[in-house]
C-alpha cells in the first residue's frame, strides 16, 4: 500500500468530466494578522498551490473555484492545514482561529467537509492522549514500578485505539456512499502507522473499492484505491495460504464462544472425536444447502466419534437461531454475532463461507474445505482403520 501522508493521503482528484460548476470557499479567521491563506486542490500525489488570498483586516477571505465533480481541497494558514471535500455549487463557510485552525475550525455548507472535521478531531483526541501518556511516563523513569506503570499506560492507549477504530468503523458503515470513507481508511496515527491494518481490515478496503469503482470507474483517485485493494487482497491471500499450510498438522486455534443459550463452549472440549470446524451463516445460501448434506454425514458418524463445531458469522442472533431451528441442526453451534469482525475469522484465515477444517482426535488440523461427500468418504476410511 502506498504510504500517503495523512493530510494528502488518498485525496487524488477526479478526472474532468461533465460541465464545470463553481464552488465558493469563504470564511472568517479570528486572531489573524492579515496572513495569506492558501487553497490547494488535491489533484495528484504532490500538492500544487492553486490559489492564495490575504485575510483582510476583519478576518474574511473568499475563494472561487470551478469543479466538475467532488474535489478534495486543503486550506492552510500559518502552516496549519485542514481538509475539505467540496461538491459543485456548494458554498462552504469556514470559521476558526489562525492560532490553531485544525482544533478550532467549524464548517458550514458541506456535509462531507463536516464529516472530515469530525474524523480529524477524533483522531487528534487520540494523538493528544498518546502524547500526554508519553510525557507523564517519562516522569516515572526512575520509579521501581516503571514496567508496571508502562503496562498500565499501554493498556489505556490500546483501549483508546480500539475506541478510535470503532468510531471510524461506525462512520464507514453509516456512510458507505461518502467519499470521506477513503479519508477514514487511510488515516495515520503517526507517519506510516495506519489506523486500519491491511490484513485485518481488508474487507473495509474491498467494500469501499467495489462501491466507488462502480460509480466512478474512470476516476484516477478511485482507480488508485482499486490498485491498493487488489495489491492488499493478493498479499492477504498469500499470507493466509502460508498460514494455512503452516497450520496443517498443527493444533487448531482455540475457540471459546457462546451457544444460542449463552453457554460458552470451547473447541478443545471436543477432543477425542474427529471434529469438523465449520464456518457458516444464516444469510449464506451455500451454507444452508451444505447443512442439509452435512446432516446426513453427522447422523451417520456421530455415534462413532464424530462431532461438528459450527461457528456462525451472523450479525443477528435471532436470524442465527431461526436458521438452526429451520435446518434442524443438533450439533454444537456458537457465535459472537460479530459478522466478519469475529476474531476467529482471522485466526483461521476464513475468506468465504462455507469453510471448514477437519481435526483429528488430538485437535490437530488434518485438512480443510471438504465437501460433505468427501467428508463422508474420509470418515469412512478413518473409522474403518481404527475400529
Amino acid at each position: 500500500m502506498k504510504n500517503f501522508v495523512l493530510i494528502y493521503l488518498v485525496l487524488i482528484g477526479f478526472s474532468n468530466c461533465g460541465s464545470e460548476k463553481n464552488v465558493w470557499i469563504s470564511g472568517n479567521i479570528s486572531e489573524s494578522n492579515a496572513e495569506n491563506i492558501f487553497l490547494h486542490e488535491l489533484a495528484n500525489e504532490n500538492l500544487s498551490r492553486v490559489d492564495s488570498v490575504r485575510i483582510n483586516a476583519h478576518g474574511h477571505f473568499t475563494f472561487k473555484r470551478k469543479i466538475s465533480q467532488p474535489t478534495f481541497f486543503s486550506l492552510t494558514v500559518n502552516a496549519q492545514t485542514i481538509t475539505l471535500l467540496a461538491h459543485p455549487r456548494e458554498k462552504i463557510v469556514i470559521s476558526g482561529s489562525a492560532l490553531n485552525l485544525p482544533q478550532t475550525y467549524n464548517v458550514e455548507g458541506s456535509e462531507d467537509s463536516r464529516h472530515i472535521r469530525q474524523l480529524s478531531q477524533r483522531m487528534e483526541k487520540t494523538v493528544f492522549l498518546r502524547d500526554s501518556l508519553i510525557n507523564v511516563l517519562q516522569t516515572f523513569e526512575n520509579n521501581r514500578n516503571f514496567l508496571n506503570i508502562q503496562r498500565q499506560f499501554d493498556w489505556i492507549y490500546s483501549n483508546e485505539l480500539d475506541s478510535l477504530r470503532l468510531y471510524n468503523i461506525r462512520f464507514i458503515e453509516n456512510n458507505p456512499q461518502s467519499l470521506v470513507v477513503i479519508y477514514s481508511l487511510y488515516q495515520q496515527i503517526e507517519p506510516n502507522i495506519f489506523l486500519f491494518n491491511q490484513e485485518e481490515d481488508i474487507r473495509l478496503f474491498l467494500r469501499a473499492d467495489s462501491l466507488f469503482y462502480r460509480r466512478f470507474p474512470k476516476v484516477a483517485y478511485v482507480n488508485m484505491l482499486r490498485a491498493d485493494a487488489v495489491q492488499m487482497s493478493e498479499l492477504n491471500k498469500r499470507l493466509r495460504l502460508n498460514r494455512m499450510l503452516h497450520m496443517l498438522g498443527e493444533e487448531a486455534p482455540e475457540i471459546a464462544l457462546p451457544t444460542p443459550d449463552g453457554k460458552i463452549v470451547k473447541l478443545s472440549s471436543t477432543r477425542g472425536n474427529f471434529v469438523l470446524v465449520d464456518f457458516w451463516a444464516s444469510w449464506s445460501a451455500e451454507s444452508r444447502a451444505e447443512n442439509i448434506k452435512l446432516l446426513d454425514v453427522y447422523n451417520k458418524f456421530k455415534h462413532r466419534g464424530f462431532e461438528v463445531y459450527q461457528v456462525s458469522l451472523d450479525r443477528s442472533k435471532a436470524a442465527w437461531e431461526r436458521a438452526i431451528k429451520e435446518d434442524g441442526l443438533s450439533w454444537i453451534n456458537v457465535s459472537d454475532n460479530m459478522y466478519w469482525d469475529s476474531e476467529v475469522v482471522s485466526q483461521y484465515g476464513v475468506e468465504t463461507i462455507p469453510s471448514n477444517f477437519l481435526l483429528d482426535r488430538e485437535g490437530s488440523i488434518m485438512t480443510k474445505n471438504m465437501s460433505a461427500e468427501t467428508l463422508d468418504r474420509r470418515l469412512s476410511e478413518f473409522f474403518a482403520a481404527i475400529e
